[in-house]
């Protein structure tokens, strides 16, 4: 009986254990997201926004029909030896 207790507070103690990191790693991760805006331009090294404060090759989503468009993107940035890079989650038309 004893025993068992033992094992069901092991057990219990795991899930929670779990479960805050599960909730702790998922913040982290959305408060690395940042929004951009700018217009999505085709280049020879791939499709870009072109921000007012700099151009982010983009990755994640494929932006190819949005060539010519402003838009809203929200991702995770990334800075590399070719420039910054952005994980698009999301994206939206910004339409005037």
């Amino acid at each position: 009986m004893k025993r068992d207790r033992r094992w069901m507070g092991l057990i219990l103690c795991a899930v929670v254990i779990a479960l805050v990191s599960f909730v702790w790693v998922n913040r982290a991760m959305a408060a690395d997201e940042e929004t951009v805006v700018g217009m999505v331009i085709k280049t020879e090294r791939g499709i870009i926004i072109e921000a007012d404060d700099g151009d982010y090759l983009v990755k994640g989503k494929d932006l190819s029909k949005m060539v010519g468009k402003m838009v809203e993107a929200t991702g995770v940035i990334t800075e590399g030896g070719k420039g910054e890079t952005i994980e698009v989650k999301s994206v939206e038309e910004i339409k005037e």
